[in-house]
């Protein structure tokens, strides 16, 4: 007896020794499940966590929102069913493609050699790949700070972590081959994208041509803001003195693509400019008139007003196109969830679930 009480005493030290090693994970329960898929409660917390940072939702709108939530990871489940199904795969060089054009738009001016910077964005979109994949890698400790700022700001900006950007791509992706295969829409007729043009041409606004000087701050500090400024001013001061506006922009602006041609952006559509940027310009009037010095998300600019006109179709003939096919595509996968929701099994054990 006395053995067994030793032998049971020596048990509970032990077990109470080794509760950090043995330590229970918090329960992480199934909120759905879609045929075999189960889509965990953790996952739609997280999802209606950034929503709640992101905009502000009244306590009584929470569970309607929450609930839309797990509709879309519901229909995200049909999706990977049907692309497992399919034999669709998308790898992370795929997915890589989309983030390789945003690494072109964020180093265009601080690279400004196109193939130095083609090669630059290929070393870190092959390194980002490694990273993805949990392969070996070489230590490249610049690399891997240019890497890092640019995940950075994406996550600043879309306040996401950057793993889950990715996968977001990803299922974009799958969803697009599931859809085409599945459903098939056809692109629309030019006829219907000029109906279009004509019902709605008062809000597509204006199109200008402009010319600009653009001088970029070095980074956020005051010092760098109060550099740039007295630089373009500088510039701006010259402009006045009589200086040809378009010499000084090919020898000064820090516009990779205008600087070239004198500043000249050629006819652009005001909708698609900086919000500051068209702001500024769309209060310009007549020919020729140059700007006082003005800062845009990008940095300090002058500009050099040229004309105005309405935005012409054949300006926007491929971005009508693809507005009217992608509002196509949603109405076609909307009825095609709710008729895959129908032939599938779906149990929902969401409390206060808002059906709609």
């Amino acid at each position: 007896m006395k053995k067994t009480g030793y032998h049971i005493a020596w048990l509970i030290i032990f077990l109470l020794t080794c509760v950090p090693l043995f330590s229970w994970e918090p329960y992480d329960s199934v909120i759905a499940v879609v045929n075999d898929l189960s889509i965990i409660e953790s996952e739609i917390d997280s999802k209606f966590d950034q929503l709640l940072k992101s905009k502000n939702v009244p306590r009584n709108r929470h569970a309607y929102e929450k609930s839309r939530i797990l509709d879309r990871f519901i229909a995200n489940a049909l999706v990977q069913e049907t692309a497992t199904d399919e034999a669709i795969v998308v790898s992370d060089r795929r997915v890589l493609g989309y983030i390789e054009e945003m690494l072109k738009q964020h180093f265009a001016a601080s690279i400004r050699d196109e193939k130095a910077r083609d090669r630059e964005i290929a070393r870190m979109i092959n390194r980002l790949e490694k990273r993805l994949g949990g392969g070996t890698i070489m230590d490249d400790k610049k690399l891997d700070k240019q890497i890092d700022e640019f995940i950075n700001i994406i996550e600043k900006r879309l306040k996401i972590g950057f793993n889950e950007y990715i996968e977001e791509i990803r299922s974009q992706i799958m969803r697009e081959q599931v859809m085409s295969i599945a459903i098939g829409v056809s692109p629309p007729g030019k006829e219907e994208a000029l109906d279009w043009y004509k019902k709605n041409r008062a809000k597509l606004g204006d199109e200008v041509w402009v010319k600009h000087i653009l001088i970029r701050p070095a980074n956020s500090s005051f010092a760098a803001e109060r550099d740039a400024n007295n630089t373009i001013s500088d510039l701006k001061a010259r402009i006045q003195a009589g200086a040809s506006f378009e010499a000084i922009a090919q020898a000064h602006s820090q516009d990779p693509e205008s600087a070239g041609k004198g500043g000249d952006m050629g006819w652009q559509m005001l909708a698609e400019m900086d919000p500051y940027f068209a702001g500024f310009i769309n209060s310009l009037r007549g020919r020729g008139t140059v700007s006082q010095v003005f800062k845009s998300g990008t940095g300090y600019h002058i500009v050099k007003f040229m004309d105005r006109r309405p935005t012409t179709f054949d300006r926007v003939e491929r971005l009508i196109m693809y507005k009217l096919y992608n509002e196509s595509l949603l109405e076609q996968f909307r009825k095609w969830v709710m008729r895959r929701k129908k032939e599938s099994e779906i149990q929902i054990y969401m409390t206060n679930y808002v059906r709609v």
